[in-house]
């Protein structure tokens, strides 16, 4: 894909602000939590 840093910067601050996550860790966690990733994926 060939798209901007900041245009990615921006999505995750977007997604981090819906879900009232602070940081990556917190959205990592979530993730896991709530079964959006379970650890098998390369």
């Amino acid at each position: 894909l060939d798209i901007a840093v900041n245009t990615v910067r921006n999505h995750v601050r977007n997604i981090l602000e819906k879900l009232g996550l602070r940081n990556r860790v917190q959205a990592a966690v979530y993730a896991v939590r709530y079964g959006l990733f379970s650890g098998d994926s390369p």
